[in-house]
């Protein structure tokens, strides 16, 4: 597995490979899963996501929290399945959050993350 991340690397980094080849490979495993682990909850499989826009009635900083009136909806894999209702969704870091305010209309990403429904990415639309 190791290789293969090696070779994705000296692929994607060209004439700087041989640097982020030697960043790489000082890495345990554990530092690796912790870093797949966070590209996962950044990216994610977009099967398991959902994509919707909604307007935003309240955000609790404290608890990095927002709620919303979402539209109904469903992940493309079938694993998030809801009803148009009024929701509080709880954000993966509390840094999605800045910037957001009640009343704004949002674009909203949800996946599950750790087993429960959170935000993965939240915009203010225009």
């Amino acid at each position: 597995m190791r290789r293969i991340l090696l070779a994705f690397v000296l692929a994607g980094h060209g004439a700087a490979g041989s640097e982020a080849l030697a960043a790489e490979a000082s890495i345990d495993s554990f530092e690796w899963l912790s870093r797949m682990e966070r590209l996962q909850a950044e990216r994610g499989d977009p099967a398991r996501h959902v994509h919707f826009d909604a307007r935003v009635e309240s955000v609790d900083r404290g608890s990095g929290s927002v709620t919303m009136v979402h539209p109904e909806m469903r992940s493309g894999d079938g694993s998030i399945v809801m009803p148009r209702m009024h929701m509080t969704f709880h954000a993966i870091a509390f840094s999605k959050l800045r910037g957001i305010a009640a009343g704004d209309v949002v674009h909203t990403v949800i996946g599950r993350h750790k087993g429960a429904i959170m935000v993965t990415e939240i915009r203010k639309l225009q």
